[in-house]
């Protein structure tokens, strides 16, 4: 009798996991190649799948597949698995598992957009409730507009936008909080695509309305509220980072009814986190940047914040993608909210 798996798991149909007496990892698996594999263990040749990858897997490939992109990996990040390059975009433009997702207000797309890419202006990524302006939506609120985009809860889904990957950032987020399985953001935005004369057009996306539902791992954990902020204060190892400019932290630029800062706030401004083409700095750049404010994986928990918690999310990405950070999470109501309440300590 051949020998048993300890787990056979396909997931979404993207990929394979499969162990042994160690961790295989069979990536951009099919349907059809899920069901050899499975075959494959229940008559006992689960010992030999990992010899078999590259030459049975590869003869039965789909040019449906949407695969990783390897163009970033040598700017050492933590994981790339959620941000493309152009030309990645570029060459999966016809892959119908891709939905091309633009970020930017409606007049922006309708002046020129990547090809097939549907429009979710960025104001409907955020609502006012109970008095806070900037919040993140319900989850109703997300699934009905992407079910009118023609979405479904399997499709890659591929974010830019018009600066730096401000509101892909803050996409990203909520479709993490929501549990969105598989969604990447355009490393440089559209301001990239247009500098490298890659194909733009005015014409509208046709599109076909879907039932979409959030089928992921949601993780609330990622918001953080008011109450978790201001219980942080007095504890010497989490920390609040500001991501706003200079100005708007030092409480010249007042967007509240009081400004200022938290109280022991660290301040690294978000647009630190690219270069002049809005794509994200190498990893050693990052690290040195946010090390040289003390910011480092040896805190607790790290706490974002902006205005309306979206730079906040461009930070939040930084840490927890690019670096690997694993105790970060965006203060949803962010300043407006801490700036705008009488009880809340401040400094300048």
């Amino acid at each position: 009798m051949g020998a048993k798996l300890k787990r056979w798991k396909p997931v979404n149909g993207k990929f394979v996991y499969l162990s042994q007496s160690s961790d295989i990892y069979l990536k951009n698996i099919t349907g059809a190649q899920n069901m050899l594999i499975h075959k494959l263990t229940k008559i006992g040749l689960g010992m030999v799948i990992g010899a078999l990858m590259l030459g049975v897997l590869s003869a039965c490939s789909s040019t449906s597949d949407v695969s990783e992109d390897t163009s970033l990996d040598s700017r050492g990040y933590s994981s790339t698995e959620r941000l493309v390059s152009t030309k990645w975009v570029a060459d999966n433009l016809d892959n119908k598992n891709v939905k091309v997702i633009d970020i930017r207000k409606a007049e922006d797309y309708d002046a020129g957009h990547i090809p097939g890419a549907l429009n979710y202006s960025s104001k409907e990524l955020q609502v006012e409730s109970g008095g806070v302006k900037g919040l993140i939506p319900p989850s109703t609120d997300i699934s009905n507009k992407l079910s009118s985009l023609g979405i479904k809860s399997d499709d890659t889904i591929i974010i830019y936008d018009g600066i730096k990957n401000l509101w892909s950032t803050r996409f990203l987020w909520t479709l993490d909080v929501y549990g969105h399985d598989d969604a990447r953001m355009m490393d440089g935005s559209f301001g990239l695509w247009e500098k490298e004369n890659r194909k733009i057009t005015t014409d509208a996306t046709s599109v076909k309305a879907s039932t979409y539902k959030f089928t992921g791992t949601a993780n609330s954990e990622l918001v953080t509220s008011i109450e978790t902020v201001l219980g942080s204060l007095d504890d010497s190892s989490s920390v609040v980072l500001d991501t706003r400019g200079a100005e708007e932290f030092a409480g010249r630029d007042v967007r509240a009814s009081r400004g200022g800062h938290i109280p022991g706030s660290i301040h690294v401004e978000w647009v630190n986190n690219v270069d002049e083409d809005g794509r994200f700095l190498p990893a050693s750049d990052l690290k040195e940047l946010y090390a040289s404010a003390y910011i480092t994986d040896e805190l607790g928990d790290i706490y974002t914040l902006c205005q309306t918690a979206v730079r906040a999310t461009h930070s939040w990405y930084v840490l927890a993608d690019l670096l690997g950070f694993d105790n970060v999470s965006v203060y949803d109501g962010s300043w407006t909210e801490w700036g705008n309440r009488e009880d809340t300590p401040i400094d300048s």
